[in-house]
């Protein structure tokens, strides 16, 4: 297998965003938080993944309190709680002030957990930290007083995006689409992560330690053990968090303030003036026309949760900030 890198093994940290997905996009029949979070972490164990932290948005728990104890077995299992809104509203939608009292409300949701990990790690909903830098710079002040450690991501494949035409094809029974979905994750994975280490090497002059992001859904609890398999084959080396935030590739903000989807090695790509390869990879035009189900599009199933986050704190959801969204990728 050819390595990720012609320099060496890539170290990664692996992180995990909302283990109760989000408020509107509910766990299809058989699954569950907890039972999700269970098949990630013996994956993490079966390939050696160290203290993951799972960044938790919390609005979904309103509903489901319950839901909250999950994250007792996965601090027995040796892995960490990070804050990352209420509401899983983007910054770019709305004013700081909402933001930040939304950032407290999950805070104080989160305390019992968060409390028992290393650091006291934050992250951005989307990783969106502001489209305008003051109020990027008054989210930061706030953390800095609750201290807090904002952990930006460095790559990401779009793995939401395989979940709706996953859940179709569990409902439709449809074990072909369901092979194709899984070889296709882990294989988007690999060359995602390809393509954005490739830039962050051009930004850098070196292979700076990575951050790499699944959310917490159905497709990743049952397909993510092969994304660690390949990440390994080709080269990867998992590390904690901490040693990845030790980079100071890592610590200093990227330059670039943007309304628009960006992880932290697209941000300095663009300062840079360097092309991300195949970022938002154009097989998610494929996944889509996977086990097509009336009323069970992308929209439809997803759309409520995004419009119910930005709502919850008086903000406008924009649809075209997300460039995976479908109304920007027919473009």
């Amino acid at each position: 297998m050819q390595n990720i890198s012609p320099n060496g093994p890539i170290k990664l940290a692996v992180t995990v965003d909302d283990p109760f997905m989000w408020k509107g996009a509910d766990f299809p029949p058989d699954y569950s938080p907890a039972g999700v979070a269970t098949s990630m972490a013996d994956a993490f164990a079966e390939h050696g993944v160290p203290g993951v932290y799972s960044f938790a948005s919390t609005l979904p728990t309103d509903d489901h309190p319950e839901w909250l104890e999950a994250l007792d077995s996965w601090v027995e299992r040796g892995h960490h709680v990070g804050a990352h809104t209420h509401s899983h509203s983007s910054l770019n939608w709305g004013p700081a002030d909402p933001y930040i009292d939304d950032i407290d409300r999950n805070m104080g949701i989160l305390e019992p957990w968060i409390a028992q990990a290393p650091t006291r790690y934050f992250r951005y909903a989307f990783d969106m930290w502001g489209d305008e830098q003051a109020k990027t710079d008054a989210v930061q002040l706030h953390l800095a007083r609750r201290g807090y450690v904002p952990a930006p991501i460095t790559t990401w494949f779009y793995d939401v995006q395989f979940l709706v035409s996953y859940i179709r094809t569990l409902v439709a029974g449809d074990e072909e689409g369901r092979a194709w979905i899984r070889k296709t994750f882990a294989s988007t994975a690999v060359e995602s992560l390809r393509s954005q280490a490739a830039a962050a090497r051009a930004v850098f002059g070196r292979d700076p330690v990575h951050i790499a992001l699944i959310h917490g859904t159905p497709v990743a609890g049952d397909c993510y053990g092969d994304v660690l398999a390949a990440y390994a084959e080709h080269g990867v080396e998992f590390v904690t968090l901490e040693e990845a935030m030790a980079d100071p590739a890592n610590q200093i903000v990227a330059p670039t303030v943007t309304r628009f989807f960006r992880n932290s090695t697209q941000k300095w790509a663009e300062y840079a003036g360097i092309d991300v390869e195949n970022t938002p990879p154009q097989v998610l035009h494929q996944v889509r026309e996977i086990c097509l189900i009336e009323g069970m599009d992308e929209n439809a199933v997803l759309g409520p949760a995004l419009v119910a986050a930005a709502e919850s704190v008086g903000a406008t959801f924009v649809p075209t900030d997300l460039d995976w969204s479908p109304e920007v990728l027919q473009q």
